[in-house]
């Protein structure tokens, strides 16, 4: 039988995260109780209504608690049920036998937004986590009149565009709208048809299920689009970041997306990584990409932070 006052709790949300989300910081906004969302954010309001100990309840950001885990993978001490065995390498170093074990690692995860964090080492292999908000700044650099276009079509109702509106679930929906117009081109019916029953969330696998199964020219253009500009943010994140250690992908969209771009020579999301320009390719080539399909990454994450913060 657990004593409730002993039990330490990690609970992993999406924003920012200040000073533990304590109520003394002016950050930290309690939320409204609509019923449909945790009507207290404050820790120690949660505390106190659990009746548990002050400070035994810690925020994490959402793509932070991912950190944890990857930290996990790399901590020879870590508990297995904290790691993900569901890696996989989508690009090596050529001098894989002198990547640094040392070397900062990052991630990126396109879901319903696009998350990011980063890991700096501590030693003893052990690595620090740190919560990023990149998914969120101003960074798209179109390359084409096309995507000039689209660009210009975000920003007909926003000043600001967030390179996740590109990279996201969300990105479908917005992308097929755009190319159906700037291409002039309805949607099929069986495709107006089939999005028309789903709710906004599960539109994106409509549209990629149109792809790959009815080989849809305009969702094949969305996906295609996608994989991408998801490159090419990667390859950002490599220059930024210069993880040697790992970059690494997570989030539910990719595995998705996976008889679009595996064993496939025209592999778009892998050849847009490695295209960083004249100055810059050989560097983004040294960062090593894995792709993680596990959708319990965050959970073990929070796992790994408890058993690594015990003290």
């Amino acid at each position: 039988m657990f004593v409730l006052n002993s039990i330490r709790i990690v609970l992993a949300v999406c924003g920012p995260i200040w000073n533990n989300r304590r109520s003394n910081d002016t950050n930290n906004v309690r939320m409204e109780a609509d019923g449909s969302r945790w009507p207290q954010q404050h820790a120690e309001t949660i505390e106190n209504e659990l009746s548990l100990k002050p400070n035994s309840l810690v925020f994490l950001n959402d793509f932070e608690a991912v950190g944890y885990c990857l930290a996990g993978q790399v901590d020879s001490q870590a508990n297995e049920l904290c790691k993900s065995s569901k890696s996989i390498l989508l690009h090596q170093s050529p001098s894989a036998d002198a990547v640094d074990p040392q070397a900062p690692v990052a991630c990126l995860g396109a879901g319903t937004g696009l998350g990011a964090c980063f890991l700096t080492p501590v030693g003893s292999g052990r690595y620090e986590v740190h919560a990023s908000e990149a998914g969120m700044t101003d960074t798209i650099s179109p390359r084409s009149d096309e995507e000039w276009c689209l660009l210009k079509y975000l920003r007909l109702t926003q000043s600001f565009v967030e390179v996740e509106q590109l990279i996201s679930g969300p990105a479908f929906v917005t992308m097929l709208k755009f190319y159906s117009e700037h291409l002039n081109q309805s949607l099929s019916s069986k495709l107006e048809h089939d999005l028309a029953q789903v709710s906004a969330d599960d539109a994106p696998a409509i549209i990629s299920q149109h792809a790959q199964g009815y080989h849809d020219s305009l969702c094949l253009r969305v996906v295609d689009t996608f994989l991408d500009m998801f490159g090419r943010a990667l390859g950002t994140a490599a220059q930024t970041f210069l993880p040697y250690r790992g970059l690494f992908i997570t989030g539910g969209i990719l595995p998705k997306l996976a008889w679009r771009w595996q064993n496939n020579p025209d592999n778009l999301l892998l050849k847009s990584y490695l295209d960083q320009g004249e100055k810059m390719s050989e560097i983004v080539g040294r960062v090593p990409l894995f792709l993680i399909d596990d959708d319990d990454l965050g959970l073990k994450g929070c796992l790994y932070f408890m058993t690594s913060h015990n003290d």
